[in-house]
């Protein structure tokens, strides 16, 4: 709803102006609604945060990105009457926004790391994965 009375207001301005503050909204929306889910798991009783800091600020931007891909994709169903969605171009669309949030969460692994530093003690003693542990020495 929110995205939709955006580009209402802005639809007068120009092209590149439109784009980028929409993908700032996105950006700020996301983040937003990251942070209150965060906050508000963060009393249940089986959760616990190793620094609790480090995972309202950033725990929540990592989770952001789910919404970062899916506000701009889920937008697009159902936005235009005569281009109507069946349920397998849904389907395609909903997949293929789980894929690209899997990428941005591999590519965070990879070049950022975790939230919280590990020490090497809790880190895993071997690389790959724990149930090929025979595989990894046979390379």
């Amino acid at each position: 709803m929110t995205l939709r009375r955006l580009r209402y207001f802005i639809a007068d301005m120009p092209e590149k102006v439109q784009w980028a503050a929409e993908a700032a909204w996105i950006l700020a929306l996301s983040y937003f609604v990251a942070y209150l889910e965060t906050l508000a798991i963060s009393s249940f009783p089986y959760y616990e945060f190793v620094d609790r800091d480090s995972m309202y600020k950033v725990g929540s931007l990592f989770y952001a990105i789910y919404f970062i891909v899916s506000f701009p994709m889920f937008i697009r169903i159902d936005e235009k009457s005569h281009d109507k969605w069946d349920l397998a171009r849904v389907a395609i669309d909903a997949l293929g926004a789980a894929m690209l949030v899997t990428i941005l969460l591999d590519l965070w692994r990879i070049f950022l790391g975790p939230i919280v530093p590990i020490s090497d003690a809790k880190q895993c003693p071997q690389a790959g994965l724990a149930w090929f542990s025979g595989h990894t020495n046979q390379t």
